[in-house]
């Protein structure tokens, strides 16, 4: 279960520490409390909220939740406004990143980059920093719009955006939040539109070299590609928001509309 994520529900939460039930844990472990740190946690979250998070067992037997995500209920990151737009003070930003997830059955859209403290390209997402005053949606398009110039055709392009809102857009569907890093005092967290690509033509251009957005390459891999796996060959957002969702996209997201 080293990739596998569960969802429980905070039964007890005050202080730094807190329990969860989960009826999925139970059906594996027996009906047995699991422990929740905040150290584990991108928010404080409220009796009733709902937690998504990875399953360890210590050296006790103890159940606890790692990696966790307050996905509903008080303390969420997503969904607690419409427009979803971060503070001007980024250090209370939870979710600084926005990303896009273009899949087709197994496979993820990537590109290879090379940034500027970078000394090899690295496989990456279609994704960023949120800007001040940008929803994290309008950060996934405007990303898209940028690091996918000259290795998808505009036709392309345009097509993934109109998907992306006709699924997202006005509060329709919110973004995974897929945590980077649960501990310490400012946690951070990237939002994650994924959008099935199954059955959708989309033109990869053959660039003759990088764009200006430092971008090499762009390709489908699967999400089994042992260089998804390798942190010394993909960056580490990818890294984690592939092995967050592996499997979870599948049969919940939308095909992008074709352009008229």
């Amino acid at each position: 279960m080293e990739y596998e994520r569960y969802r429980g529900t905070v039964k007890f939460f005050r202080g730094s520490f807190g329990w969860l039930t989960s009826n999925d844990i139970a059906k594996k472990i027996g009906d047995r409390d699991i422990f929740l740190h905040k150290n584990q946690l991108n928010s404080v979250p409220s009796v009733g909220a709902i937690v998504e998070f990875k399953l360890v067992v210590d050296a006790k037997g103890q159940p606890k939740a790692e990696d966790a995500v307050v996905v509903s209920g008080a303390g969420a990151c997503a969904g607690e406004s419409k427009e979803l737009k971060v503070s001007k003070d980024t250090k209370d930003t939870k979710v600084k990143r926005a990303a896009l997830m273009l899949f087709r059955g197994d496979e993820v859209l990537v590109l290879r980059e090379k940034k500027d403290d970078q000394d090899t390209l690295l496989w990456s997402d279609l994704g960023g920093k949120v800007e001040f005053g940008e929803s994290y949606l309008e950060c996934a398009i405007r990303e898209l719009d940028e690091e996918a110039r000259g290795f998808l055709s505009p036709k392309s392009i345009e097509m993934l955006k109109l998907g992306l809102r006709n699924q997202y857009g006005d509060d329709r569907q919110t973004p995974e939040v897929v945590p980077l890093k649960a501990s310490g005092k400012y946690p951070q967290a990237v939002a994650v539109f994924p959008l099935d690509c199954s059955g959708v033509e989309l033109e990869l251009l053959d660039a003759k070299g990088p764009n200006s957005f430092g971008v090499h390459e762009m390709r489908w891999l699967s999400r089994q590609h042992p260089d998804l796996r390798d942190r010394s060959l993909t960056r580490w957002p990818l890294l984690r928001a592939v092995c967050a969702l592996r499997g979870a996209c599948r049969g919940r997201s939308r095909s992008p509309r074709r352009a008229e």
